[in-house]
């Protein structure tokens, strides 16, 4: 194995062991795969039609679909018709929601801070750079 694969490797590696962080996390205080990313942009932007959050999540409409109605069931979010197009719907936090999005916060956090453990401001912003780099390599059209 090249050093070059071998970083592809790490990658891979990374990215399970903080996919599986976040799962244990996560199911901490009640949410599944998938549920934090929608909390947090909502968070930011409440109102957004469900195309435009799967396209700002990067998830196909149908998983976003099953997502959003499981997130409805458990009471995080509502979905409301657009004022002026019935044909769509927008997402908005529910009061449940926002204590949710806020214990996500928490988590997250504990978890930087495991992850990031030993890493300067500096070496943080850097290897934040070079992940961007790496996304946006990879999802080029």
């Amino acid at each position: 194995m090249t050093d070059k694969s071998k970083l592809g490797y790490r990658l891979f590696l990374v990215s399970r062991a903080h996919h599986n962080q976040a799962f244990r996390d996560f199911g901490e205080i009640g949410l599944f795969r998938g549920q934090p990313p929608v909390l947090f942009e909502l968070g930011k932007h409440e109102g957004r039609t469900q195309s435009e959050l799967a396209e700002k999540l990067e998830l196909t409409p149908a998983t976003l679909t099953n997502l959003l109605t499981r997130m409805q069931h458990a009471g995080l979010i509502e979905r409301r018709t657009d004022a002026t197009d019935c044909r769509c719907s927008r997402i908005f936090l529910t009061e449940a929601g926002r204590i949710k999005l806020s214990q996500a916060v928490q988590q997250t956090q504990k978890m930087d801070e495991v992850a990031f453990a030993g890493f300067s401001a500096e070496e943080q912003d850097q290897l934040n750079q070079y992940l961007e780099r790496i996304h946006q390599n990879l999802t080029k059209e």
